[in-house]
């Protein structure tokens, strides 16, 4: 492909050699991205250049393959690396919560997710007092309804009133936690590198701290190259603006920055019929000329095979198909050793006796779900009563599977046990964003989307569809749309 440059491809590589813009690059799934970036960098004529990437092994993949005088950095090495030269150079991923302990006390029990909240806040750049100076309430409130962030009913009020403090403390702590590699420099008002042509990846998945990191890399006179895709935007949960590029264009706009648009609509990865497949929620998006036909297969028995990707919108399936895989005698693994925190603090929530029946255990997890959800549905907070359920559902397999409390935990521990190695690869659709297979079995299809929720629902369904190479098999019907 990178002796056949496409139309497309051409007409941002002269914009970027013989152009004044910032250029935004809407690049859809498995259409090259990468190699035009790469591309554009070597022919790109300007002094100081960088590279943008989200997370590290993207980094040091690109840095590989860019020219020797365009770096590739992450985000928070760009930013740690203000912290250092400001005297802030010792790592404490413990910090937020020694802090809140401090303030508020070794017995405060909602310590972790005041923790989220802050996080939140450090993301979204959210200050804790408003332009008059009064406790920003209505946006603390705002992000706890949003991320379904609990505190504890008695020491919430106490929680929120001392948050100023503690962000007041995290300035002058000189520890740095992973959220202040990007907060703290914008907060602090620290130089950054300036470049007069910044690359920059993923953009749909940016939040306001990292829009105001670029441009305090780029000043009034740099150039972005800006390279993401709306329709795969769904990390929505972790904090990211869904509408990320809208929002990051409309600023430079206001600023008087002249911007150029252009598609990369040409997908080098997906068949004929996958590619129609997706057509269903992404209009714009063509196979390559000589794309293979391919299949899209709808009820289709589950049985993958070594090197193929199973996926799904939830957990709990894939639990289910792990188990029936391995019944099967084939070598299978779930991706997402992250999980295993969670379950197993949710099992302990229920109950703290390792010992207690199953038979008993289960009423309690029943209950509190069934509360929970009820409290969710009638806060219109559909989204989280679903991903709710779904761990529950995760954890009544694992009680399926044992006599005890204990045994559950232990049948957490050996599923998600961070090895990551088998033939057959079973993932959420969320963690195989940026991955592809052959073959990729899709589960639970009846729930996709889920009609109760919004628009990242239809993205999800077409990140889905497009991590298949040559084959897409539906493990039920196909999916609707929202």
């Amino acid at each position: 492909m990178s002796n056949n440059w496409t139309e497309q491809q051409q007409n941002i590589f002269t914009e970027i050699e013989n152009g004044e813009s910032s250029v935004f690059i809407y690049a859809g799934a498995g259409t090259g991205k990468t190699t035009t970036i790469v591309e554009a960098a070597n022919r790109a004529n300007a002094n100081r250049m960088a590279f943008l990437a989200f997370n590290k092994d993207i980094a040091t993949e690109l840095d590989d393959r860019l020219p020797a005088n365009v770096p590739a950095k992450t985000f928070h090495a760009l930013g740690f690396a203000a912290c250092r030269e400001n005297g802030y150079r010792k790592v404490d991923f413990k910090k937020s919560i020694n802090i809140i302990l401090d303030v508020l006390g070794k017995d405060f029990r909602s310590a972790y997710a005041l923790r989220d909240l802050i996080s939140k806040m450090k993301g979204a750049y959210i200050s804790p007092m408003d332009a008059q100076n009064n406790l920003n309430v209505s946006e603390i409130e705002g992000l706890m309804f949003e991320y379904n962030i609990n505190l504890e009913k008695e020491e919430e009020a106490d929680a929120i009133r001392a948050i100023p403090n503690i962000m007041r403390l995290m300035t002058i702590t000189r520890t740095v936690d992973f959220d202040d590699m990007i907060w703290l420099p914008l907060q602090m008002n620290w130089s950054l590198p300036r470049y007069d042509l910044l690359f920059i990846d993923e953009a749909q998945d940016f939040n306001e701290s990292n829009r105001l990191l670029i441009k305090g890399c780029v000043g009034d006179n740099g150039r972005l190259v800006v390279v993401g895709d709306p329709r795969q935007a769904i990390y929505g949960f972790r904090g990211a603006d869904s509408n990320s590029m809208d929002i990051f264009k409309a600023d430079l706009e206001s600023r008087g920055r002249k911007i150029t648009e252009f598609p990369l609509s040409i997908s080098w990865r997906c068949p004929v019929s996958v590619v129609k497949e997706a057509n269903r929620y992404v209009p714009d998006f063509h196979h390559a000329e000589f794309a293979a036909d391919g299949g899209v297969h709808v009820n289709y028995a589950f049985n993958p095979q070594p090197k193929d990707m199973v996926l799904c919108r939830y957990n709990a399936p894939l639990i289910n198909a792990f188990y029936q895989l391995v019944l099967d005698g084939k070598a299978a693994y779930i991706r997402g050793k992250d999980m295993t925190k969670g379950l197993i603090n949710h099992v302990k929530k229920i109950t703290k006796k390792s010992y207690m029946p199953v038979s008993e255990f289960l009423p309690l997890l029943n209950a509190d779900c069934a509360a929970k959800c009820n409290s969710f549905n009638n806060a219109g907070k559909e989204n989280l009563a679903e991903n709710y359920a779904d761990k529950v559902e995760c954890i009544r397999i694992f009680a399926s599977r044992g006599g005890t409390v204990n045994d559950i935990i232990n049948s957490i521990k050996e599923v998600f046990n961070g090895k990551e190695k088998g033939d057959i690869m079973l993932s959420t659709v969320h963690k195989a964003k940026g991955l592809e297979a052959d073959n990729v079995f899709i589960l639970a299809t009846d729930r996709m989307p889920n009609k109760r929720l919004g628009s990242e629902e239809n993205n999800i369904c077409y990140v889905a569809i497009t991590r298949a190479k040559k084959n897409l098999y539906y493990c039920g019907p196909r999916p609707g749309i929202n």
